[in-house]
């Protein structure tokens, strides 16, 4: 696309979103906006400018403020060491990530490790209660138990998606568009006839550090990495949608009789509880649900290793 080409206020948008995208996929890799303008086929001023004007803020200041909330997250919920997590968060050295992370959270990652309750996690546990629950309260825990979990083996994959919210009320906005989503991504499933596909929604970020406004929610199609045809179909056909790589391993699986809006708050209470409580801890951010229909879903979170 040359600089002088007239594109559309969507077309500006789906830049944006394409260079956030490029960020989330590559938190641990070393990478320059140059990079990021030259892959989506723009001038690197055109990019940054558009970036911060669809966005809020700019390109540089949402990679940082991305990577450290991600490695709040893994400090809450990961049992990696505070070195892994720098390298996994794109730092070169830990003293690095620790000045940015203490910078940015006015906490060093270890005291940040010890708070029993984040700045942001009581306001967004209860917005989000309030928008899809009347009980206030989870009333599901017989579901959300460790005892029903099942650990299974997911391969590596790949995540083509759509963002359900960018804005001021992000699980309102999951609710309102995720039937029409979901739907579409059904139509695609029924074209790849790839059995083990899932449709899928979660975050990008880190609940409940990045601030509730600022959350970005996608529904999408989890494909796995071996299914060659299926990706080249994807890249022919569906090239405008936004791409994650899903690390593969052990993940524990729990069923649960309810909507996705009914079991956000329950599964974020179920996971925290059993990290605190030492019965797992997470490789990563990456838990997810996978949508069966409009009565049941199924979440997984991924496991570290040393904790099976």
């Amino acid at each position: 696309m040359s600089k002088t080409a007239v594109i559309t206020k969507q077309q500006l948008e789906h830049l944006a979103l394409q260079g956030m995208s490029f960020a989330d996929d590559h938190v641990g890799d070393t990478f320059s906006i140059k990079d990021v303008s030259e892959r989506l086929g723009i001038s690197y001023s055109y990019f940054y400018h558009n970036f911060a004007d669809y966005m809020g803020e700019p390109f540089w200041h949402y990679v940082k403020r991305h990577r450290l909330e991600l490695s709040a997250g893994l400090l809450r919920h990961s049992g990696h060491s505070i070195g892994i997590i720098s390298d996994l968060c794109g730092y070169a050295t830990t003293a690095a990530f620790s000045k940015a992370f203490k910078q940015h959270f006015k906490e060093s990652p270890k005291e940040f490790r010890r708070i029993a309750e984040l700045p942001n996690e009581k306001r967004t546990i209860q917005i989000i209660e309030t928008i899809t629950t009347t009980a206030g309260a989870d009333i599901f825990g017989n579901f959300f138990r460790y005892d029903r979990g099942e650990r299974v083996q997911l391969p590596d994959s790949v995540l083509y998606y759509s963002l359900l919210s960018r804005g001021q009320n992000p699980i309102g906005e999951m609710i309102a568009k995720m039937n029409q989503y979901h739907n579409a991504f059904n139509k695609i499933l029924g074209q790849i006839e790839i059995s083990t596909a899932k449709i899928i929604t979660g975050t990008l970020d880190s609940v409940p550090v990045t601030d509730y406004e600022k959350i970005s929610i996608y529904a999408g199609l989890s494909i796995p990495l071996h299914a060659a045809a299926a990706h080249q179909f994807m890249d022919n056909n569906y090239g405008y949608l936004m791409r994650k790589r899903i690390p593969g391993g052990t993940y524990l699986r729990l069923p649960v009789p309810m909507d996705f809006a009914t079991a956000g708050i329950p599964m974020y209470n179920f996971i925290n509880q059993n990290c605190k409580e030492g019965n797992f801890k997470m490789s990563g951010n990456h838990f997810f649900m996978v949508l069966n229909g409009t009565t049941a879903c199924e979440i997984y979170i991924p496991l570290l290793r040393k904790h099976y």
